[in-house]
């Protein structure tokens, strides 16, 4: 049972990381459209707060999804955690992100990645630190296993 409670909040921990960094993004749109449309409406014409009815409607649209969305990462895992819980998830979550994030980078872009950090630090950084990472990704996964 300790397994498929470490899986339930490591699953919970990412999507409300996931859910956080997109409610960023979504407020930062509607607040850029919000001022856009009063500017436009301010020097133009007043017709311009027409422009903010889709946004207002897609805002709303993402708020019901973001409720709805949070209440099954709820149910996924509605433990409480301690501390020490919730930063190896915070730590494993954040190896994990960065090795997807390595995974998806093209080969030309890590190159330069790579030349970068030859430049910069005299060591290829990047490399080592994403090698030390896949390397301890098992043990770090059963230790997390450990803490639940």
């Amino acid at each position: 049972m300790p397994k498929l409670t470490a899986a339930r909040a490591l699953t919970a921990h990412i999507a409300k990381r996931f859910v956080r960094l997109a409610t960023i993004i979504v407020f930062v749109i509607f607040i850029i459209a919000m001022l856009g449309s009063a500017a436009l409406a301010h020097f133009f014409n007043g017709w311009w707060w027409l422009l903010v009815v889709p946004f207002i409607l897609a805002f709303g649209l993402f708020l019901l999804i973001r409720i709805v969305i949070l209440f099954f990462v709820r149910r996924i895992h509605a433990e409480q955690l301690t501390n020490q819980q919730n930063e190896a998830l915070d730590a494993f979550t954040s190896k994990l992100e960065r090795l997807v994030e390595a995974r998806g980078t093209p080969p030309p872009i890590f190159v330069l990645i790579t030349i970068k950090d030859l430049v910069l630090h005299r060591d290829i950084t990047t490399v080592k630190e994403l090698i030390r990472d896949t390397a301890s990704f098992r043990s770090d996964y059963d230790k997390l296993n450990e803490l639940f």
